[in-house]
């Protein structure tokens, strides 16, 4: 029985009078399929951009399959490339009578088992000439690690890409992500692990992965949506590490019609104020705190300037519990004397370290500390956050270029940022 549907979805040709007759549900086996669609939305804009196509089953008794036992269902990839385009071509239709704002349709497609059965190439083609769907609204989701041959791979989104379709790479950050991959296939799109928004909404170091991984995302030329928000917090997160799209049930959940109203627009609204909020609440606090710091930096700056004893100039700074090593730089950025660690942060160093605790003789002038200290002299430079190489932990590094001792020297000091406002 399973071949006998399939094989009404052999080939091109045979999809061809399935492509002309648009339906809003179509048979498989003994299972009625249909479409549901979910939103993605603009951050920016506000409103939906796209939709993703999201396969529905019933059997004739209407008791449900889920999409992933569905897919399970094809024992070969032939068969599996058949229900795939089956799907794609119901998503098309039942989409394209309902779009009137060039939103995009994001579908899924097997790409290993297209690479395993290596058809011919048109039908994506004939889809759209039957649907008038344009191509440039159409969006290729491919699951990223589910690439076998990366080469042959690159070949059909070539295609694709010539067909003025787009390309999404779906669930990266999943199983075996590889950024090698993003470069080598240049996706117009990538779209995040719904494992990553979910620990990035619990976890300040893993809000600040997420952060990172976007802006590499962005530097390979790739738009990011994050998948799977479900909760405010975690579309919070998804704003503050810069996503460009969001999609979840936050927002809307999968219906077979495309929302003729923008619903979520005042929700979007009002997590873009709640940044800003926090983001000056923040900043405020934090100059603060850093003020305070900077006062302590200059009585420490006075001190050495009159005595030139770091010990004893480092009192001053040690006396706040976030402040945790001092160093002398030349002009060059080479270190003049032993790194100066606090009594509160000894204790804490641990031995496995040791390689890098030593600063003797290192050359520091590739950091900003340095070189903004001997651009800007007598102006106390505050670094950006940074993984410390002396004990690897997250730091801010307040530096200033002094004149002590007949040679200009830089004087830093190092906070421990996990422990800063």
């Amino acid at each position: 029985m399973l071949h006998s549907v399939i094989s009404r979805t052999q080939n091109d040709a045979d999809h061809s009078s399935l492509i002309k007759r648009p339906a809003h549900t179509c048979r498989y086996l003994e299972y009625s399929l249909s479409s549901h669609f979910q939103p993605i939305y603009s951050v920016a804009l506000r409103r939906p951009i796209g939709y993703e196509g999201l396969i529905r089953g019933h059997s004739q008794k209407c008791a449900p399959i889920s999409p992933v036992d569905l897919l399970s269902l094809p024992r070969t990839g032939h068969q599996m490339l058949a229900l795939d385009r089956l799907c794609r071509t119901l998503h098309v239709q039942n989409f394209a009578p309902q779009s009137v704002n060039n939103e995009w349709l994001f579908v899924n497609l097997n790409a290993q088992s297209l690479i395993s059965e290596s058809p011919q190439t048109g039908f994506t083609q004939q889809l759209l000439d039957a649907s008038g769907l344009s191509a440039h609204r159409l969006v290729i989701e491919i699951l990223e690690n589910e690439i076998n041959d990366a080469g042959r791979l690159k070949r059909y989104i070539d295609y694709f890409h010539q067909l003025g379709c787009l390309i999404a790479i779906d669930d990266f950050g999943s199983g075996h992500s590889n950024f090698d991959r993003i470069w080598r296939l240049e996706p117009d799109i990538v779209k995040l692990d719904r494992n990553l928004i979910r620990e990035a909404a619990q976890s300040k170091r893993a809000e600040s992965v997420l952060s990172g991984m976007i802006s590499l995302l962005h530097q390979t030329g790739s738009l990011v949506v994050i998948e799977g928000v479900e909760t405010e917090q975690e579309a919070t997160t998804a704003i503050a590490a810069n996503a460009d799209m969001i999609q979840g049930y936050y927002f809307a959940h999968p219906a077979p019609s495309l929302l003729t109203e923008n619903i979520a627009s005042d929700t979007i609204d009002q997590l873009l104020l709640s940044q800003k909020d926090l983001r000056t609440q923040r900043s405020q606090g934090q100059a603060d705190k850093i003020n305070h710091l900077k006062t302590l930096f200059q009585r420490t700056l006075a001190d050495f300037i009159s005595h030139e004893n770091l010990p004893k100039s480092s009192a001053h700074i040690f006396s706040d519990p976030r402040a945790v090593r001092c160093f002398l730089l030349d002009e060059n950025g080479h270190q003049t004397k032993s790194t100066l660690n606090a009594f509160h942060h000894r204790q804490q160093i641990e031995l496995r370290f040791a390689p890098l605790l030593c600063g003797d003789k290192g050359n520091w002038s590739h950091r900003p500390y340095h070189y903004l200290a001997i651009e800007q002299p007598g102006v106390t430079i505050v670094s950006e956050p940074y993984l410390s190489v002396a004990d690897s932990r997250m730091c801010i590094t307040l530096s200033q270029a002094i004149y002590a001792g007949n040679s200009v020297k830089v004087y830093c000091c190092d906070l421990d940022w996990q422990q800063a406002p």
